[in-house]
């Protein structure tokens, strides 16, 4: 029997494919942002991505399907950006690790879209039923959980005190980062979010570490005295 070689595209069309699936999962970040994920329809997201339901069924096959490609777009974009963040980052500098948590929020604050859709989603997503639930579920422990190995790494290397809760201590950054990303979306950007977010990152860092340091004042300026 004579053997055909497998029929391959063009580069050409690769990458004709892979950004139609780019914008494809742009359009519905801005769709799912502006109405959430209930309120956004295959038909909707094709006409802000110009295209056809039927395109994306076929890049896709589903819209929870296109939620799922949209939020590991962000995560990917998020750990390649800051690698600190990674679970595998190893790092055991929590200074370094605050000061790129607040990076990371000074970036999302340049795609209001990102901070919108999050808020949207993470409060649709309370439901078990919501496509997104095992999603956030698994995000947090995911975040918290790469937040309290430098944290745990800092107590063994003596850098912070011992007796404190790595885990609750990175719940409780989670927790205050997406309050105020909260606040932040309902005043429509009124609220100083960075500054507010910095001023308690600094207060954590001078009650946990043992040289009573914060975040911008590494020689020791302002702390209490002994």
């Amino acid at each position: 029997m004579e053997q055909h070689s497998p029929r391959h595209r063009p580069t050409g069309q690769y990458a004709a494919a892979d950004a139609r699936r780019a914008g494809i999962i742009d359009a519905a970040l801005v769709l799912f942002a502006e109405s959430g994920y209930l309120n956004s329809s295959l038909a909707k997201i094709a006409a802000e991505a110009d295209t056809s339901a039927t395109v994306i069924a076929h890049h896709f096959g589903s819209k929870q399907r296109l939620l799922m490609a949209v939020l590991e777009a962000r995560e990917e974009r998020t750990l390649r950006t800051f690698g600190r963040l990674h679970p595998d980052s190893g790092g055991d500098d929590v200074r370094a690790l605050f000061g790129e948590v607040l990076a990371l929020a000074e970036y999302n604050l340049t795609q209001p879209g990102l901070i919108q859709l999050y808020t949207r989603l993470s409060a649709e997503a309370g439901d078990p039923a919501h496509p997104a639930h095992a999603y956030f579920r698994e995000r947090y422990e995911r975040v918290v959980g790469s937040l309290a190995s430098v944290l745990q790494r800092a107590v063994d290397k003596g850098q912070l005190r011992t007796g404190i809760d790595p885990n609750g201590v990175a719940r409780e950054i989670l927790a205050v980062s997406d309050g105020l990303q909260v606040q932040w979306a309902i005043a429509e950007g009124r609220v100083e979010f960075v500054e507010l977010y910095r001023a308690h990152l600094d207060r954590l860092t001078r009650a946990l570490t043992v040289d009573g340091v914060g975040l911008d004042d590494r020689k020791g300026a302002g702390r209490d005295p002994a």
